[in-house]
């Protein structure tokens, strides 16, 4: 298996673990990161078995790597908003918001990685249309 690969299994079980812990919630701010997150897990989905395979061409994973980036921005957005809403309100829903503000950076980390891995793989030229700039690695690509 190789490294993508195991970055990608980790970011998908945390999306995954994410989904399962706000089945219950219906505020609109978590529906709305819930549904990005869904995506994010489709686009995981396709992405694993084509990281599978001997020296996988970036074209093979480039548009579902692309998914899984833009949402990634999305959700962090998105749940930082609630966040807020919660803690402004006091809603019920501050203790489970609390619970998981440490995992969206842990995501957001395992993915700046996996850019890197990226980069590294396919080079500088190749991954930029790929990983948007917040995610890729600050010294690749100066010329």
């Amino acid at each position: 298996m190789s490294r993508l690969h195991a970055l990608f299994a980790e970011v998908l079980g945390e999306v995954e673990t994410t989904l399962t812990e706000t089945a219950q919630m219906s505020h609109p701010l978590v529906v709305l990161f819930r549904t990005a997150l869904e995506e994010e897990q489709e686009a995981l989905n396709r992405l694993l078995p084509a990281l599978e395979q001997n020296e996988p061409k970036l074209e093979d994973f480039k548009k579902d790597c692309s998914v899984v980036y833009l949402n990634d921005e999305i959700v962090e957005s998105t749940f930082r908003a609630w966040l807020r809403a919660v803690d402004w309100m006091d809603h019920e829903d501050s203790e489970e918001a609390a619970k998981l503000e440490n995992r969206f950076p842990g995501i957001k980390k395992t993915l700046k990685k996996a850019a890197a891995e990226i980069e590294e793989t396919y080079g500088h030229d190749a991954s930029k249309y790929v990983v948007p700039a917040l995610y890729r690695p600050q010294t690749g690509g100066v010329r």
